[in-house]
């Protein structure tokens, strides 16, 4: 930007010397040139002045907002890895480090089922026609029973009646273990 300002004084300088150089006859009065000249060159270094404070200010809020964003970036790091440890640690034992009894995909299904509880009806079913029978299942029985339905009215007719015939066969028993003893 002080390139610019210099380019424009040194041209200003110009018109000054050239305006010297004329003939008397074509000068104007002394102050006239002064005046004209002096009045655009204060209102083109406003002008200049509150496009730089403009630009100062619109960086100082760029920077600002990168700042903030580093921070929520930070939190939400944060975040994944204190959710990714509990999940870890749910999926080993304590003692051996041997997966327990859980399936590995039930640590996540409590968020999962919050996300299908949020999510449009049509796409819960699209993802749901698609997953394994028994993820579907552990899934179905997590959300509540007015979500289920309207993802069970979205779904194939036929494959919402063997999910419904599951989901119905043991109420007590969690659909992996329903799954395991239809095989």
């Amino acid at each position: 930007m002080n390139l610019t300002m210099t380019a424009i004084l040194v041209l200003l300088l110009s018109f000054n010397t050239l305006a010297e150089e004329l003939p008397l006859e074509l000068q104007a009065p002394e102050t006239a040139p002064v005046k004209k000249m002096s009045v655009p060159s204060e209102t083109l270094m406003k002008l200049m002045e509150e496009r730089q404070q403009d630009l100062d200010r619109r960086e100082a809020a760029v920077r600002r907002e990168e700042e903030r964003l580093k921070l929520l970036r930070s939190d939400i790091e944060g975040l994944l890895k204190k959710q990714a440890g509990p999940a870890k640690s749910a999926a080993v034992s304590p003692s051996g480090g041997k997966p327990t009894g859980v399936p590995p995909h039930a640590a996540n299904l409590v968020h999962l089922s919050q996300a299908f509880e949020t999510m449009p009806v049509e796409e819960a079913a699209q993802r749901i026609e698609k997953m394994r029978e028994a993820v579907a299942l552990d899934l179905l029985s997590r959300l509540k029973s007015k979500t289920t339905g309207q993802i069970l009215a979205a779904l194939d007719p036929a494959k919402a009646a063997r999910l419904v015939e599951k989901l119905a066969a043991d109420p007590g028993t969690s659909s992996s273990e329903v799954s395991l003893k239809r095989k």
